[in-house]
């Protein structure tokens, strides 16, 4: 038997990454027995990153850079409490290939009390155009899509292909 450690990376409707580190116990020939998913982590100190993993440090670089979070604080909308009022929200998941998970959230409040929500899940794949996402969003796939990863996504999906 072995385990295996691997990261879980979200970035929640406030714009903050949060990490869980997944526990695999697998079997002699690689298969998972069980999983084990430690409480989500946030870090304290943006400005020190010492001891995450890389992908976390690339996260944090870029949706810490000063001009994605102005534009974040304007995109970012609160609600007033009066009236009707409808909010929309995003949280975001790069997965292991860097394709990036965006769940648009959208409430409607009727004077303060949330009344309806309603979620959207698209994807922003590596090589896709981002510039139509929300600024968190387009700021990781920015980051995360380089032309290695890319190329590192091409090359595994046409592996998967192959395999039909």
């Amino acid at each position: 038997m072995q385990k295996q450690l691997k990261y879980h990376h979200s970035i929640s409707e406030k714009g903050n990454l949060q990490l869980r580190i997944i526990t695999e116990y697998q079997d002699d020939e690689g298969n998972v027995l069980d999983k084990k998913y430690s409480d989500p982590m946030t870090p304290a100190d943006t400005s020190n990153m010492e001891g995450w993993d890389d992908k976390s440090k690339d996260i944090v670089e870029a949706i810490t850079d000063s001009k994605v979070r102005a534009d974040f604080k304007t995109e970012k909308q609160t609600k007033t409490g009066q009236g009707l009022e409808q909010i929309v929200s995003y949280d975001r998941i790069p997965d292991d290939l860097c394709r990036i998970s965006v769940r648009r959230i959208t409430r409607i409040f009727d004077e303060g009390k949330e009344v309806s929500k309603k979620y959207h899940r698209s994807w922003i794949m590596p090589g896709d155009n981002p510039d139509g996402s929300d600024v968190i969003s387009k700021a990781i796939a920015q980051k995360l899509h380089t032309p290695a990863m890319i190329a590192a996504y091409n090359t595994e999906i046409t592996a998967l292909k192959t395999l039909e």
